[in-house]
């Protein structure tokens, strides 16, 4: 991670906690428990640098909404039409 900041630490740690592929909006809320006053945009911002910078995946199946991951190493992902889940 070239750039630290308090923010970026919480979403990589929102994200490498969790084995789903969430969403901006799921991870602004996740965040906000540990920053409260952290904006939507911050969060895009920074998802936004992680993914350019290789720290973590951003994931599109189609369903109109970009996914990340932060498990950066090489896997597939799976997308569910039934469920709308994604699986490693």
């Amino acid at each position: 991670m070239k750039n630290y900041s308090r923010q970026r630490e919480a979403i990589l740690d929102v994200l490498r906690s969790t084995d789903t592929h969430p969403t901006a909006n799921w991870i602004y809320n996740k965040v906000r428990e540990v920053i409260p006053s952290i904006s939507l945009g911050t969060v895009y911002r920074n998802l936004s640098a992680l993914s350019q910078s290789g720290d973590i995946l951003s994931i599109n199946v189609g369903d109109g909404f970009e996914h990340f991951d932060g498990d950066t190493k090489p896997h597939l992902h799976l997308h569910c039409r039934t469920c709308d889940s994604i699986t490693d």
